[in-house]
This record gives structure tokens, C-alpha cells and sequence, in this order.
């Protein structure tokens, strides 16, 4: 049995949220709270289908009331929708202080989000909020920057489309819109919706880590965290490298008591059903967030992970370990860069290898927010492709590769985008990129001078068996990128592009693998 009660919270400025209170059993007593906001339900009536859900909820079925918002100008609720703006933190601590007139509520508050939904919570983090218990975050980052940016290229061809549904739902899809790659590409908005969007315009004109980005209210929060955080990710989540470095950005204190999940999934958290690759016993249970406040409430164990712990999936071995941080010091496994297109442990053949990139027709790379099947025998067309020797025995792998490159280009500057792939029974299957422009990694680079180049993946696990081989592609674009004009202006800015003819130099160029002792 639950009782569900609908509200139109009214905040300062007079908007009203539609807001639903969700109890255990039959309405009456007084239960720790739960607290989440979304933009995503338009759902305002209680249906049959409502109650069947809920009925279901792992958190009342614990015993925790849901306290439900729509954010503003999403949904039931009034006003406009502005993503990312200061209302949404105000929006969210004013309807605390409704919740603590509830005659429900006992005095106990958690937090719950997830991608958007956890950004939201993140803004309101570095205001007192005595009762706050616990939180759990999933899948976003707390810094608008990195949500941005990756190693100087702009991330925004992945958002761009989710910002047009949260403020034009009617908007035709990105692939129906032909004009996506005009440039400059700061107009995009504009061209899409016929005027300016600041919040989101904005963040593509500041591409270097400046005093921009130190606005965003949710920098230092994760520093200043004093309560217990479960924080969930996954290997193919766009925000994988963001979490991680929110997680070693907690106290020794708060840290200890927290934990960190990372699964070999993408931004949904779900194992595909149509998945290519068989991930066995990946599947996070649906109680994680009952099961971890429950542990804060009560000091008891936490069964899903121990306290203090990074718990991953290693993909491969279909086991789940633990370690302190992602980020632990392995020791590394070169594989160079062959002009013969070979991935060697030794002897590489030096040289160089060039391919022609040109940005007024991007041949994308798909973006990796899971795990996909690339054809072993189809080799990248638009940049090189290496392969390493079967090896010859298991070797499994733990943390950020290493991509230690010698570079160069005919333009004055232009990206390098590097895919790993595992190599296994005649099939490749992706396992983490990485991306650069020569500029972010020399500042002083000059067309035609080699550039030494250090970039970082995204953190993964995996193991590699006996007989098996990876597999690196080498080009200039992926589909979460704008694609780079090959000109020294900013990305957002370059209204007229040239076509580049970038040079890997082999026998100085190698990839760095963490093993795994």
C-alpha cells in the first residue's frame, strides 16, 4: 500500500512546481525523506500505472517517503526552463524548506539523482542543509567545464540536441536538421531556434579553464562534502573521467564513508539487451540507493561495495574488484606505434604515417556511450589503423591509457582523435578513446613542427586472453565533437576551415597499457 498527495509548490518569485509526495503504506507516521527533481516526467495525473510503479519502489518498500519535483518550466510546473540556471539551486533549496513544514518528514533528508537530475542537486551542495544524511549521484560531473571539454575540444555536438529538447521540445532532430555543421558554430542555437540562448552559447566561448568556469556553484563542492555519497558511473558514461575526479576530490573523511560504483555500461547505467559483448553479473540492483541509505541510517554494512572503495567491473573477466581510486599507479605495458600498422613491444618500424582530414565532410566516429561491435576486417578510412600481435598469454588492464604520441600537421592546428579496441575472435569491440588538439598540448605549436603529445583515456578495466589483440584507430573527429577547423580560432569562432594532413610519426609514438598485477 502507498499514498501518493499532489502539490504546486509555490516559490519566491511566485512560479508554482508540481510536486508529488509519495509515503509508505497508509499515509500516516513520519519517514526520512528522499528528495529528487527532474525535467524529464510530463506525467501530472496518478494513474494506475503510477501506483503500479510505485508499488514497486525499492525506497518505500524500505520505508523512505519520496518527495518528487517537476523542474521549472518542465512538466506541471510554471515558469521557463533555462538549463543549468540559478534557479534551479533556489527552486531546490526553497522546496526543502517546504518539505521540513511536512508533517511527514522526521527530520531526515537524502538526496537522489542522476545525469541532469544530480547536476541540479549538485548546485545546492555547498548550502547548509543540517539534516542532509546521504546523497547519491550518478553519471554527471560537477564541473561545466569538463561537461564542455575534453583536452581542448569542444563535447557540445553530444548536448546540443538534449538542450534543444529541454527548452523547443518541438525542434526537429539533429539528424533531420541539415544545417548542423555551418559554422561559425556559435550560432547554432540561433540558426535552430531563431535567438540567443546565453547559457548555452556562453560555455562555447570559453574553451581554456579561465575564471568562467570558477562560476559554475558547484565547484569545491565535492571538497567540502561532509556527508556520505554513493557515486555510480560506468565505463562508457561521457562524464566517467568527470566522476572520477569528483571522487578524489572528497575529504579522507567523507570518503571513507562513501562509496564509488563503476559499471561497464553508458550513461543509462542499463547492460544493453541487444548488447554485443556478454556482461555477466553486471547488472546493479535495484535497491543500491535503499541499500545505501539504510547502511548511513543505521551504521551497517553496505552490501554492494566496501566503505572507502572504488568497486569496478572488469570487462572480459566479468568480475567485480576494488580499489582505492581509479587512478592508481600500475605498471605499464608499451605497445608502439609501427609504421607498418602494427602495435609492437619492441622494434618498431619508424616513419611516418598521414592521412587527410577535412572538416566541411566529417567521416564521424560514433560516440561510445556503450559498448559496440566494429567490423575486425573495415579499417578507419579517414585515419590509420593499428593492430598489436596476439598475445601470448591472459593480461588484464585497470586505469587510464596512455596515449605518449609525436605529432604533426600541415594546418596551424587541428585534433587527434585515438580509439583502443579489444580484438577478440575475428570482432572488435571499443573500450576508450581519447582526444587533443595540438594547441591544448603545445601552445606553441607550429605547423610542420612535431608536437609531443601526452593524452589520457577515460579510465577502463578490461582483460585481453591468449590469443587475442587490440586494436587503435587513429583520426580527427567523433561524433561528440565539433569537428575542428584545422585553424587556430576557436572552435566556436572559425567561420572558414582547411583541409589538414596530419602525421602520426611511428617509432616515437606509443600507447602505455596499466597492467594489472
Amino acid at each position: 500500500m502507498i499514498f501518493i498527495k499532489e502539490y504546486t509548490v509555490s516559490m519566491s518569485d511566485g512560479v508554482r512546481l508540481y510536486t508529488r509526495l509519495v509515503l509508505p503504506g497508509d499515509g500516516t507516521g513520519r519517514y526520512p525523506t528522499v528528495f529528487m527533481r527532474t525535467p524529464y516526467d510530463a506525467e501530472t495525473t496518478v494513474t494506475e500505472a503510477t501506483v503500479r510503479y510505485y508499488e514497486n519502489d525499492s525506497l518505500l518498500q524500505h520505508g523512505y517517503a519520496i518527495v518528487y519535483q517537476h523542474c521549472r518550466g518542465r512538466g506541471g510546473s510554471e515558469g521557463v526552463c533555462v538549463p543549468y540556471d540559478a534557479c534551479e539551486r533556489s527552486d531546490g533549496l526553497e522546496t526543502i524548506e517546504w518539505i521540513r513544514t511536512l508533517p511527514h518528514y522526521n527530520g531526515e533528508l537524502f538526496l537522489s539523482g542522476g545525469s541532469y537530475t544530480a547536476s541540479i542537486l549538485l548546485m545546492i551542495l555547498n548550502a547548509d542543509i543540517p539534516d542532509l544524511k546521504a546523497i547519491a549521484l550518478s553519471v554527471q560531473t560537477e564541473s561545466m567545464y569538463h561537461r564542455n571539454y575534453f583536452n581542448g575540444m569542444c563535447r557540445s555536438y553530444c548536448g546540443f540536441e538534449w538542450w534543444l529538447s529541454m527548452i523547443e521540445p518541438q525542434q526537429p532532430r539533429i539528424a533531420e536538421w541539415k544545417d548542423i555543421y555551418l559554422r561559425p558554430y556559435r550560432d547554432i542555437m540561433k540558426r535552430a531556434t531563431g535567438k540567443e540562448l546565453p547559457a548555452f552559447t556562453d560555455g562555447l566561448l570559453h574553451d581554456r579553464y579561465d575564471d568562467f568556469w570558477k562560476n559554475d556553484p558547484r565547484i569545491g563542492v565535492m571538497e567540502t562534502l561532509r556527508v556520505p555519497v554513493l557515486m555510480v558511473s560506468g565505463w562508457f558514461d561521457y562524464y566517467c573521467y568527470g566522476m572520477c575526479s569528483m571522487w578524489n576530490k572528497l575529504s579522507p573523511e567523507t570518503r571513507k564513508r562513501s562509496c564509488f560504483l563503476m559499471t561497464p555500461c553508458g550513461h543509462d547505467l542499463g547492460v544493453r539487451k541487444d548488447s554485443c559483448y556478454p556482461f555477466l553479473n553486471a547488472s546493479l540492483p535495484a535497491d543500491r540507493e535503499a541499500e545505501w541509505f539504510d547502511s548511513v541510517r543505521n551504521g551497517t554494512e553496505y552490501p554492494y561495495s566496501e566503505l572507502g572503495k572504488f568497486r569496478y567491473y572488469s570487462i572480459g573477466e566479468n568480475r567485480w574488484y576494488t580499489a582505492n581510486e581509479p587512478y592508481e599507479i600500475k605498471p605499464s605495458l608499451p605497445l608502439y606505434f609501427s609504421a607498418d600498422r602494427r602495435l609492437k613491444r619492441a622494434e618498431p618500424v619508424c616513419g611516418p604515417l598521414t592521412y587527410e582530414y577535412d572538416p566541411e565532410h566529417p567521416k564521424h566516429h560514433d560516440k561510445h556511450d556503450y559498448m559496440f561491435l566494429c567490423d575486425y576486417e573495415r579499417l578507419t578510412d579517414d585515419g590509420v589503423t593499428f593492430f598489436s600481435d596476439p598475445f601470448e598469454e591472459d593480461a588484464s588492464f585497470f586505469g587510464p591509457i596512455s596515449f605518449e604520441m609525436t605529432l604533426n600537421s600541415d594546418c596551424g592546428d587541428t585534433a587527434f582523435f585515438m580509439r583502443l579496441y579489444l580484438a577478440e575472435d575475428g570482432k572488435c569491440y571499443n573500450l576508450t578513446d581519447a582526444i587533443t588538439t595540438l594547441l591544448h598540448a603545445d601552445p606553441e605549436f607550429k605547423a610542420g613542427k612535431p608536437c609531443r603529445v601526452r593524452i589520457l583515456s577515460q579510465p577502463t578495466a578490461f582483460r585481453v586472453k591468449k590469443g587475442n589483440s587490440l586494436r587503435v584507430d587513429i583520426s580527427s573527429c567523433s561524433d561528440c565533437y565539433v569537428p575542428h577547423s584545422n585553424t587556430r580560432e576557436a572552435l566556436a569562432l572559425a567561420e572558414t576551415v582547411k583541409i589538414a594532413h596530419n602525421t602520426v610519426i611511428c617509432g616515437q609514438s606509443v600507447l602505455k597499457l596499466p597492467l594489472k598485477k
